[in-house]
């Protein structure tokens, strides 16, 4: 006989902005018929203190709070509130004396007898986990059947495991439990039935309920709305999720809905093209301060600038104000002045001009970063030396101006700073793409006054278009990514690395429809001759998927133990392991550099660059780990190098070809899936 739906009416939907309209999953559930004795709240009902209080004035027909305490060691204060209590209630009367001589005796009349009830619970059939309510049924609240799902869009098999389990009491109050929490019923929020007064009546009944689903426009992922109308079910969405790593068909139901909601919607990439003409508008003179213009413009569909852009842009507007006035003296004393004596010159020439020193100081200028400068190399430390010694004999330079409205900048530069760093390593959280950030005015207000021909257009408030392309651009990426690394592995990423890995898809997505919408007009016009290969934004997408992979390799290395090895023989130690283990018989250059203090660092839980995660995973991962990774991926070492490679200095212009991308792309993602699976 077919199983049947229970009709519990078309359930609220907690759904904020969603793609298209919510599907219907059909569920498989057993439902369980108990009675168990309805709990009363019996608000006459007195607690211990007040009954000890009331039979002492009902034995001694005293009422002194003071004598009362004194017999019962109860406070004064406790005392007096018990009785205007008892008074309130009609125990006593305002003459102390006791109107109900057994004032329990209804309670326990009331106990005596109980009510019983009866009521459904529910177990899904998926993963065999008791949903968290209980259906009470009665003539006045019959169960609705129905003899076939209408509008069901998908059913869930069931697991002939948990098709004939039994119902345990403990697990109902367990139930009423969780019930309890979100809304009062079957009695009083804090009383529960006896675990003996529950008894199981009959068999289990199967039944499908149906259960809306929708994806949301704000991240693309999918919630599950709860079918008794109790906002979502965490339930159903962790059963969900599991299918989806077990079940293929599971997974292929999600994917195909997420890519014909994506074919239906009109091409991110067209969408945007009204936007971009507007994004690079946002600063003038784009063609005198070329990296500077790149970094100040939006890519991949974003509306806002990350953390790493506005760092960027400050040290390029440092640069360029560096390079329009004479900096040879200023290179000069740099060079001439001891390192250690870095410091002490520099907080000096802050001061002159006006500005605070932060606490840690300022740090000496290696002789390479300042041989970097001349040649077009805009490194942060360098760029505020040369600034500061400029301004210290120019008082017409705009760093006094800055330092006159903004006494803490260098501290507020620093703090952008470790932010970029920490963000670029992996660590805190994925930028969010939906707000402006708090250090975008303040980036903004730097570089106006440092190139005063650099003017700023006022930030525009978020369209709805621009609303539905970063959403659209959310779904498109997060489907892309699950069905390249398919559901187990993409859950066990977890949600930070998830995130970061959505960033660079998005980017590596709107490329791949740029250069569709740039075929399609060559079709068109019958273009053969003209260049197809064109070149992206590719600095984002470069940093995400650094950032991406250094966060892998920290999953990786949580509890290592440093190694029992000298700081010398860490990069020997490390090609040795990776030789035996057939991951090449030497280390790329990035890799071979790496700073054994960085290493040392990595290996005490203080996690330093990407180099350094890949020779501490080198050192702590037994032979069979690697050989393991050797086999499944013999460019495993060379992958981790071209992303090093390709991501070089944050704040520099990368533009590359989508065919660049894609193998930087194919690089990172084989290297976390390595990893994960190793």
């Amino acid at each position: 006989m077919p199983m049947k739906y229970l009709d519990f009416g078309e359930p609220p939907r907690p759904f904020g902005e969603i793609f298209g309209r919510p599907r219907h999953v059909a569920w498989p559930v057993n439902a369980y018929r108990v009675t168990l004795p309805k709990v009363f709240d019996d608000s006459n009902r007195l607690n211990a203190f007040e009954r000890v209080i009331l039979r002492l004035v009902d034995a001694t027909g005293a009422v002194n709070v003071r004598e009362l305490a004194e017999d019962t060691c109860i406070p004064p204060d406790m005392v007096e509130g018990i009785l205007l209590r008892l008074r309130d209630r009609e125990f006593i009367d305002e003459h102390g004396r006791v109107i109900e001589r057994q004032p329990d005796e209804a309670s326990v009349a009331n106990e005596a007898a109980p009510v019983f009830i009866t009521a459904l619970v529910f177990r899904e059939l998926a993963t065999g986990k008791i949903f968290p309510f209980l259906r009470q049924v009665d003539d006045m609240n019959p169960l609705r059947k129905l003899d076939a799902g209408k509008h069901v869009d998908y059913r869930i098999d069931i697991d002939k495991a948990h098709e004939a389990s039994g119902l345990a009491p403990r697990e109902v109050v367990s139930a009423l439990r969780a019930m309890k929490k979100r809304a009062a019923a079957f009695g009083s929020r804090d009383r529960l039935p006896p675990v003996q007064q529950i008894r199981l009546a009959g068999p289990p009944e199967p039944y499908f309920l149906r259960c809306p689903i929708a994806i949301q426009k704000c991240d693309g992922e999918f919630r599950i709305a709860d079918p008794f109308g109790n906002g979502f079910s965490l339930i159903l969405e962790s059963a969900f999720e599991r299918l989806l790593e077990e079940d293929e068909m599971v997974g292929n139901f999600l994917l195909d809905w997420k890519k014909s909601v994506a074919e239906r919607r009109p091409s991110s990439a067209r969408r945007a093209e009204g936007n971009a003409k507007k994004d690079i508008d946002r600063v003038r003179d784009g063609q005198r301060y070329p990296e500077l213009a790149a970094h100040l413009r939006q890519s991949g569909g974003e509306r806002f600038l990350s953390i790493a852009r506005i760092h960027a842009s400050i040290e390029w507007a440092l640069f360029y104000a560096c390079s329009l006035r004479p900096f040879d003296l200023a290179l000069q004393i740099l060079r001439h002045t001891a390192p250690a004596d870095h410091a002490a010159l520099l907080s000096d020439a802050a001061k002159d001009i006006g500005l605070r020193v932060p606490e840690h100081g300022l740090k000496r200028v290696k002789g390479g970063k300042l041989g970097g400068f001349p040649n077009g190399g805009a490194e942060f430390d360098t760029v505020l030396a040369i600034a500061l010694l400029q301004a210290q004999q120019d008082a017409s330079h705009p760093l006094r101006r800055i330092a006159a409205s903004h006494p803490d900048a260098i501290g507020q530069l620093f703090a952008i700073k470790r932010k970029r760093d920490q963000h670029g390593h992996g660590k805190g959280a994925a930028r969010a793409l939906n707000a402006e950030l708090p250090d975008d005015p303040f980036m903004r207000e730097i570089v106006h006054a440092l190139l005063p021909d650099i003017v700023f257009h006022d930030t525009p408030d978020a369209t709805q278009a621009d609303h539905d392309i970063r959403a659209d651009s959310f779904l498109e990426a997060r489907a892309s990514l699950q069905g390249e690394f398919r559901f187990k592995v993409f859950n066990r990423l977890g949600a930070n690395l998830q995130n970061r890995l959505v960033h660079a898809e998005r980017v590596w997505l709107s490329c791949k429809e740029a250069d569709a919408v740039a075929d399609a007009k060559r079709a068109e016009q019958a273009d053969t001759t003209a260049d197809k290969t064109r070149d992206y934004d590719a600095r984002s997408f470069a940093d995400d998927l650094y950032a991406s992979v250094q966060s892998a390799f920290d999953t990786r290395l949580a509890g290592g133990i440093s190694p029992d090895v000298s700081d010398s023989s860490l990069i020997d130690m490390a090609v040795t392991k990776a030789s035996a283990a057939g991951l090449g018989d030497t280390l790329p250059a990035c890799l071979s550099t790496v700073k054994t203090s960085a290493i040392r660092g990595t290996l005490e839980g203080r996690g330093q660059t990407l180099g350094a995660c890949v020779i501490a995973f080198l050192l702590v991962s037994d032979d069979d780990t690697l050989s393991a990774i050797g086999n499944a991926q013999p460019s495993f070492i060379d992958n981790v190098a071209s992303v090093i490679d390709r991501r070089r200095h944050g704040n520099e212009v990368l533009r590359l070809p989508r065919t660049d991308i894609w193998k930087l792309r194919k690089a990172a993602y084989t290297t976390i899936k390595t990893l994960i699976e190793a």
